[in-house]
């Protein structure tokens, strides 16, 4: 009875210690998640678990079969020790080891709470659809008409929080510059950075550049969708579709063209034709600006920027609430330096 008893002391004291602290780790955890939604980041560190279970395997067995053995001459010393229940609790101090690695398993496997933020904001996609042909080099406005768009389109986009944004370039054909997204920082080096020579500049094919930004806007599931065109109006070359045809799709997917003229008709030698954009802009049931000065530009878009429609957009956003593994290292710190404290003073081992 003495040895199955000895050989089971071990696992009843797992039990006895192990058993309160794995309900109070699951509490711990269970009103977290009440909260808040749980996720573990580390799941394969629970395979400590398994070595928990392999060490107490080595620990209550293998190392006493094996554990080596002195003659002892003081046998006095040894009757008085006796064989009392104290001398079941030799294998305390292995009995936590075993539940801190357990505990430690747990806690690698870094237990988090999440919250869920849920905002909903007005929201419209907009498509810019820029003009880089060779007549975007004409100093009629501040610098040249390309420079003064640049800087009147980064700064209408630094006022779009919460709208998506994309940007298309068209001369002698049309090109994607920057797909619709949330990023202002970043549309705002897309536009910073475009320069002259991007794409051929030899031709004026607005009813592609329109037609790609149609195309991209198409794809999008929000219920207020605008294009924005700036050109000259000069309207040259037409590979895939003309600016009436464009303007028809628009039509047909009832997205609204907001046009603007880029550049005065007064200096000898413009390319400026507004002819096109306006028609554009009355078949699609948008508004025609002309920008015939830096002022005026920079007022156009102020004016588009107040007859946008706006749909409201729901965006849910998972943050980390809460790491909650600290608890439970600080728990097995705690049960490894009381197993030291033993194994080095009452379970102390000879040899």
């Amino acid at each position: 009875m003495g040895k199955v008893m000895r050989f089971l002391f071990p696992y009843i004291l797992l039990v006895l210690i192990g058993g309160p602290l794995a309900i109070g780790i699951d509490t711990y955890l269970d009103d977290a998640e009440r909260r808040n939604e749980l996720d573990w980041q580390n799941k394969a560190a629970f395979i400590l678990l398994a070595a928990g279970a392999l060490l107490a395997w080595v620990q209550f067995h293998l190392r006493r079969e094996r554990g080596a053995t002195m003659a002892f001459p003081r046998v006095a010393e040894l009757r008085r020790a006796g064989t009392g229940f104290v001398s079941y609790l030799a294998v305390l101090p292995g009995v936590l080891r075993i539940i801190a690695i357990a505990v430690i398993g747990v806690g690698l496997a870094r237990p988090q709470t999440y919250r869920t933020y849920v905002t909903e904001t007005d929201s419209v996609d907009i498509m810019i659809v820029f003009d880089m042909s060779k007549s975007m080099e004409e100093t009629d406005l501040r610098r040249d008409r390309l420079d003064a768009a640049q800087r009147v389109v980064r700064r209408f986009a630094a006022t779009r929080q919460g709208d998506r944004i994309g940007l298309v370039v068209f001369a002698q054909q049309a090109m994607l510059q920057c797909p619709l997204t949330l990023d202002v920082e970043l549309f705002d080096r897309v536009v910073a950075d475009l320069k002259m020579d991007d794409i051929p500049s030899l031709g004026t094919a607005i009813g592609d550049g329109l037609g790609m930004g149609l195309a991209y806007l198409r794809r999008s599931d929000a219920k207020s969708k605008v294009v924005i065109l700036l050109s000259d109006g000069d309207n040259n070359v037409s590979t895939q579709m003309t600016p009436q045809q464009a303007a028809q799709a628009a039509f047909d997917l009832k997205i609204k063209v907001f046009t603007v003229l880029v550049g005065s008709d007064s200096q000898w030698g413009s390319s400026v034709n507004p002819a096109t954009l306006r028609n554009i802009a009355e078949i699609t049931g948008g508004q025609f600006f002309k920008a015939t000065d830096w002022t005026e530009l920079r007022d156009s878009f102020a004016e588009m920027r107040k007859t946008l429609d706006k749909t409201r957009r729901r965006k849910e956003e998972r943050k980390k609430d809460r790491e909650l593994f600290v608890p439970l290292v600080a728990l097995a710190v705690g049960l490894l330096f009381l197993e030291l404290i033993l194994s080095a003073t009452r379970f102390r081992r000879f040899p």
